[in-house]
């Protein structure tokens, strides 16, 4: 009988997914958890997010490095059932209450798994299950646009980056900006109608981008315009009624009247237009445009009674159209694309930059040469957050070209400056590895001289495998200006690394320089380097420095080696005392005393010494 290669290794995969699929389900009823919580090791929170913030917002990285992923940390969403049966039992509210929330938050979850967009929160894990918590995987995040707003609820501890955080509105625009370009993506593309567009439903990821979420409402323009009758409706009480806990519909606030009006629940795009006004509106102005506590009557009385008024806080040229999004007539209500054509967005120049550098992987080398060019004139006027979040990002990403990088490692690095050790070595650094293992000529003495900045805010790992390497190639070059450079850097270097590995690594290098130098400026930073270090090492180590101290003066001395020496042999007496300098130092320092390369100053400095040992 013969046997078919193909059948068997269909079977040995059929097999073999039922075997980890039936692990899995073993462990999840083992450990109570999803796949999420146990493949993945949970940091501090970050934030919430979701209808009614009920998700808790992780940042993460997978247990022992071994699962692929396009990102080093990820965001990891917990919804603890547990704790929202709780919350649910009292607050009087019933289990298909609880039953029907659980149902919105698995659909907003299939939703964002099957939407691919650059707008939309990419999911790296979909949705998991088990009996007592939900949870998925994402890309990273920074929080939600309701924590950014100061609403903080369900966080336990809240990060220092969200106390007192207040949004500019550069960085408002450019957020609004992006998510007007995902709706329009929704509307024309997809073919969905979100209906609960609100800072819930608006991610904000690590590296600043605004992003769509909260799908759990979300509708196909089909669905809406043919079967209206299958879709739900709202069903908005004529009083205050608090149910943040287990909300089953949208938000009264970000919710246009159509919508609460109708019976049958027809809805067009034209919905979520309205919804984006009372967003834009909410960032703007920093409060809600509606607070009806869900009490559909408060709501249309403020909407029929809303006055120009409401809107002296907005900037005049974004009134006109924030007031068609905000009309109770939806033919009159603007496209996405519409509303970013405004003189709001139009006319601000850093909002161009900003967009800029959204697509600066499409432009060309000269495009890119121009516009940093001005930027470079320009982003000195951009606040901290638009720096960090807007601007950073992509000037990271664009260091993988050869071309642009002397041009834009000064405005990292610059902009580095202001990043805490965390944020620095999971956003920036990443990117500069690649720099600093192959950087050579210009690029490598630009980044020797921010050098300080990159030892303080990395690792000692990341020191060792990257710092100590282009350290070593900047020894090595020909390029004086190099040499003197690293050498001024070498004692910051130094004191974050294992003596042994500083012995082995740098000090026969700054030996080296000191002797075989041609120029007396790379001569001189090496013995100031040598004399910074005395302190870190053993005699046998000092033995060393006195041994280059007297071959350098045999074939140089001029003033400034012969105060370097003085200096060597001053941290000397600082480290071993009086009686080790006056058997070792003295007869090399003594002689130079009837040298006639010395002025009066310098040479009563000499004096100076010699006497105070005697003494």
């Amino acid at each position: 009988m013969s046997l078919n290669m193909k059948t068997l290794s269909q079977a040995f995969a059929k097999a073999s997914a039922a075997i980890e699929k039936t692990v899995q389900t073993t462990v999840q009823e083992v450990t109570g958890l999803p796949r999420a919580l146990q493949d993945y090791e949970l940091s501090e929170q970050i934030g919430s997010a979701g209808p009614g913030l009920a998700w808790k917002l992780y940042s993460a990285r997978s247990r022992g490095g071994h699962l692929p992923t396009v990102y080093p940390t990820v965001c990891v969403w917990v919804l603890d059932k547990r704790v929202l049966s709780e919350a649910r039992q009292k607050a009087g509210l019933s289990k298909a209450a609880e039953d029907a929330f659980l149902d919105v938050i698995r659909a907003d979850a299939a939703r964002l798994v099957r939407l691919r967009h650059p707008g939309v929160v990419h999911v790296v894990h979909a949705l998991d299950e088990s009996k007592s918590s939900l949870a998925m995987v994402t890309e990273p995040l920074f929080a939600s646009a309701a924590n950014a707003l100061g609403n903080v609820e369900n966080i336990a501890k809240v990060p220092k980056e969200l106390k007192g955080m207040e949004m500019g509105l550069l960085e408002v625009k450019h957020g609004l900006l992006q998510i007007a370009e995902t709706l329009d993506f929704l509307h024309n593309n997809a073919r969905l109608i979100h209906r609960a567009l609100s800072p819930e439903a608006v991610l904000i990821t690590s590296n600043g981008a605004w992003k769509l979420g909260g799908f759990g409402f979300a509708i196909s323009t089909d669905q809406s315009s043919n079967d209206s009758a299958n879709v739900p409706s709202f069903h908005y009480a004529e009083y205050d009624v608090e149910d943040s806990i287990l909300p089953l519909q949208p938000s009264l606030n970000y919710t246009a009247p159509e919508l609460v009006r109708s019976k049958t629940s027809s809805v067009g795009c034209s919905s979520d237009i309205f919804s984006f006004g009372c967003l834009a509106y909410h960032l703007i102005v920093h409060k809600p445009l509606f607070d009806c506590h869900n009490n559909a009557k408060m709501y249309m009385n403020s909407l029929t009674y809303l006055s120009s008024e409401a809107f002296s806080s907005i900037p005049r040229e974004l009134v006109p159209e924030l007031q068609r999004m905000l009309s109770a007539n939806e033919a009159i209500r603007p496209s996405p694309m519409d509303f970013t054509g405004s003189p709001f967005f139009r006319e601000d120049t850093r909002l161009r930059a900003l967009r800029f550098l959204d697509h600066m992987l499409e432009r060309d080398n000269m495009q890119k040469s121009e516009f940093l060019k001005a930027l470079s004139d320009m982003w000195k006027d951009f606040d901290s957050r638009v720096l960090r979040y807007k601007v950073l990002p992509p000037l990271c990403a664009e260091l993988r070209n050869l071309v642009m990088q002397p041009v834009i490692l000064p405005m990292v690095l610059t902009i580095a400056e202001s990043q805490d050790k965390n944020d620095f070595e999971q956003s920036t650094l990443p990117s500069l590895v690649p720099v600093l293992d192959m950087a050579v000529g210009e690029t490598l003495l630009l980044l020797v001289k921010h050098a300080e900045l990159i030892i303080n805010k990395t690792s000692q790992e990341h020191l060792i495998s990257h710092v100590l390497p282009m350290f070593a190639r900047a020894y090595d070059e020909t390029d004086a200006r190099l040499q003197e450079e690293v050498l001024k850097k070498t004692v910051s270097l130094a004191k974050k690394l294992d003596v042994q590995l500083v012995k082995q690594a740098i000090l026969p290098r700054v030996h080296g320089l000191a002797l075989k130098t041609t120029i007396a400026a790379v001569r001189v930073n090496a013995l100031l380097c040598l004399g910074d270090m005395v302190h870190m090492l053993g005699k046998h180590g000092v033995f060393d420095i006195l041994q280059t101290i007297q071959q350098c003066i045999a074939v140089d001395r001029s003033a400034p080696t012969l105060m370097c020496t003085l200096g060597v042999a001053n941290s000397i007496l600082k480290q071993y005392g009086i009686e080790f300098v006056a058997e070792h130092v003295l007869p090399i320092v003594t002689p130079l005393l009837i040298t006639g390369q010395l002025n009066v100053q310098q040479f009563a400095k000499y004096m100076y010494f010699v006497k105070d040992v005697l003494r």
